[in-house]
């Protein structure tokens, strides 16, 4: 087998860079004078504006501005989403409450009672000694406290000392037994009372209980009970401290003031904290809206820097970015002003219609499946605010957003767009039954809002594929779908090469089926370089009958033309062709290498022609007879011009010997190597030696070899009748 021998090494320093094609935007980029990464910095900043201003309208209710003591002029209902606050005034009056329900802590005074015990036995010594008889009874009674009977007096001082003692100690135990209990200033006369009614009871009797009545009544009590300060303030304190937060919550549509009645501090205070009192501070919640906002784009803005550059590094993707999130987010918040019932629950469902699976899909079919996704969950946090921040919202735009990015991640034809539709309905409908299930929701408000659900995935569905050929036509995007579209042999220019130039026609499908094989083996984009191949040579339809493949009469005008006008009309074809393209609208890639699929090669047989019929071969122009170019500046596009080469040159080939044709293709691409065609591509010697490889296997298949076969000589009609009866058979009389 012969090698691909190229003509010439380049040093890794000389390898040229991977260009990328032009965007051909029919858009051009504002500002062109800024710096790239300036450009990145004022566009994402300029987006978080666009989008903060966005959410930021009807972002607080509509305000009224009362005071505590007014007469409300109307009812007023609460529209929002289900809010929780925590309310001071409840709070306070909770901690007042509890501080109300400590008891007064009071302390024993010991000392009190100790004091009474020695004053009771001091009086009784007294007695005792009154018993001995160092002591009358008048001096007795100037040491005892109250009044005495003569009778009580000689019942306690008959008495022995022994018996003296005993009835001081059942005094003493009677008195210490109330006091223990503690009394109070206010409760002395009570205690006087509970003593003397122990005294009734105890087993003194007669006149000894009389003086002990007696000695009670003229004693002088003292209060014993103390109210501690200290202890009771700290024991107040800590109940106050355990009381928690009373928060309130207000559900959607309930009311908050009623028409005719005073407005009181809470209804005040509710109003303030559910941000519908005119002097609440609306800068706080835009200032909070505008740093989650610009958080979010930080985020995606570092993302596509270190994930995904090629994203990062086009200014047409990132605009187109820009475009989807600002259209989508405008019919989220369109949707979300809708209002059309009294009753606040059904209402909110209008949040299930919010289309972010239709961003999705599109950045998924425009772009990246990997930035569809991180868009996706920014969009649904958006979507989630402009429904004034309810998580049941973000978690429906989660799951349709995400199961339309795996819908759309390999779709090929427009229609495909009902299947991802009914995928997005499914993921919503799950959504929205579970979350209902979960937070026992009304059967009605779940029923309408899987209604709404599945409105949201047709709709999604409808938008991506009605603004889908806008954004492509607009950003200069080529779809796979696209690209499909424009294989399809009923596009008006490929129908009309098959009919008016139907050997060029030929020569396009198999340039695309060697290039397409080629590709798939170097990792290039299979698919771009077949739908190029086929409209390569688009231009010749200006003039078919000027190209060999066309000519089936055998008459080629080129013998009855100088050798410089057959160059240029040959030359136009790739000007016309990329004509035609733009006229029809194509993408640029396709335009692109339309343009670059002769590079700036020579036509040598006119130029060869016109040297020879030249008077002074030097005043031929070598310019006059080369392609205007440029070189083929992808991958793709030096396919199609190696594929176009081998081709044709195979094609006029009468031996097609397998030696011979693999001799011709390694000399086309040596010819192409020698010219500097290959130059400013990103093709590498490895991908060459490919390229040979492949297409040597395509072009086998198409030149291959076919069996000779014999005309048979005709049968006798016998012996035609006898094989049709079947072998050994006999035919009916």
């Amino acid at each position: 087998m012969l090698k691909l021998k190229l003509i010439r090494k380049k040093a890794a320093s000389e390898k040229p860079a991977d260009k990328k094609p032009a965007d051909n935007l029919p858009i051009q980029m504002p500002f062109p004078h800024i710096h790239m990464k300036a450009w990145r910095f004022i566009f994402f900043l300029l987006l978080s504006i666009v989008v903060w201003a966005i959410l930021a309208v009807n972002l607080l209710p509509e305000q009224v501005s009362l005071n505590e003591g007014d007469i409300a002029a109307e009812d007023y209902f609460y529209e929002g989403a289900t809010q929780s606050y925590v309310s001071d005034l409840r709070t306070e009056e909770a901690r007042v409450q509890a501080a109300a329900a400590v008891e007064e802590l009071y302390i024993i005074d010991e000392d009190v009672i100790a004091n009474l015990a020695n004053k009771i036995g001091n009086y009784f010594d007294a007695v005792t000694r009154a018993a001995q008889g160092e002591l009358d009874w008048e001096q007795l009674r100037e040491i005892l406290p109250g009044q005495y009977s003569d009778a009580e007096l000689h019942a306690v001082t008959g008495l022995t000392a022994q018996e003296i003692a005993m009835i001081k100690d059942s005094f003493v135990r009677m008195v210490t037994s109330v006091f223990e209990l503690g009394v109070l200033e206010g409760d002395i006369e009570q205690a006087r009372q509970n003593i003397s009614l122990a005294i009734g009871t105890s087993a003194i009797s007669g006149n000894a209980a009389e003086f002990l009545k007696s000695l009670n009544n003229g004693l002088d009590y003292s209060y014993n009970k103390v109210f501690d300060a200290l202890a009771t303030s700290l024991r107040i304190q800590q109940a106050q401290e355990n009381v928690r937060p009373v928060q309130i919550t207000v559900r959607q549509g309930e009311k908050l003031v009623s028409k005719g009645q005073a407005v009181s501090a809470e209804q005040i205070e509710a109003l303030r904290e559910l941000g519908l009192q005119s002097e609440s501070r609306q800068f706080t919640s835009l200032s909070g809206l505008f740093l989650l906002v610009l958080l979010c784009f930080v985020l995606f803005y570092f993302y596509l820097q270190f994930y995904k550059k090629a994203v990062f590094e086009r200014q047409s993707a990132l605009l187109l970015l820009g475009v989807v999130t600002v259209v989508i987010l405008l019919i989220c918040k369109l949707i979300s002003l809708i209002s059309f019932s009294m009753d606040a629950e059904m209402t909110a469902q209008v949040g299930y219609l919010l289309p972010v699976a239709a961003a999705a899909m599109v950045i998924t079919v425009l772009l990246d499946r990997e930035v569809a996704v991180f868009a996706t969950v920014l969009l649904a946090i958006f979507a989630g605010i402009a429904m004034e921040g309810s998580m049941v919202f973000i978690l429906v735009a989660l799951a349709g957003g995400l199961t339309g990015v795996l819908a759309a991640a390999h779709l090929n034809q427009r229609s495909q767009f009902v299947g991802a539709s009914i995928y997005i309905t499914i993921a919503n409908l799950v959504v929205i039954c579970a979350w209902g299930l979960i937070w026992h929701q009304s059967y009605q408000a779940i029923g309408l809002g899987m209604l709404f659900g599945l409105i949201n995935g047709l709709l999604s569905a409808i938008l991506a594929m009605g603004i889908l050929p806008y954004l492509e036509s607009a950003f200069g995007v080529t779809t796979v779908i696209r690209l499909l579209e424009y294989s399809n042999s009923n596009n008006l220019l490929l129908k009309r090469l098959m009919v008016e130039a139907p050997g060029t026609y030929n020569h396009s499908i198999l340039v695309g089926n060697l290039a397409e094989a080629a590709a798939d083996a170097i990792g290039a984009d299979a698919l771009l370089v077949r739908v190029s191949s086929y409209y390569h040579d688009i231009g010749k339809l200006r003039r078919p009958h000027f190209y060999i493949e066309n000519q089936v009469t055998g008459d080629n005008p080129h013998d009855k033309l100088q050798p410089g006008l057959s160059a240029r009309i040959i030359i136009s074809h790739v000007a016309d062709g990329v004509r035609m393209l733009r006229e029809a609208r194509f993408p640029g890639e396709i335009i692109d290498i339309v343009e670059q699929h002769h590079g700036n090669s020579l036509l040598s047989l006119f130029y060869n022609k016109a040297k020879e019929q030249a008077l002074d071969p030097d005043e031929v122009k070598l310019a006059d007879y080369c392609y205007k170019g440029p070189r083929p500046q992808t991958k793709e596009a030096a396919l199609v011009m190696l594929a176009d080469s081998v081709q044709a040159a195979v094609q006029a080939m009468d031996n097609r010997d397998a030696g011979l044709v693999e001799e011709k293709v390694h000399e086309i691409i040596q010819l192409r190597v020698r010219e500097k065609q290959l130059d400013d591509c990103a093709l590498t010697f490895h991908d060459l030696d490919v390229i040979v490889q492949n297409f040597l296997m395509v072009l086998s298949g198409i030149h291959h070899q076919r069996v000779s076969y014999a005309v048979p000589e005709a049968l006798p009609e016998a012996d035609i009748a006898e094989e049709k009866t079947g072998e050994g058979g006999k035919q009916d009389d």
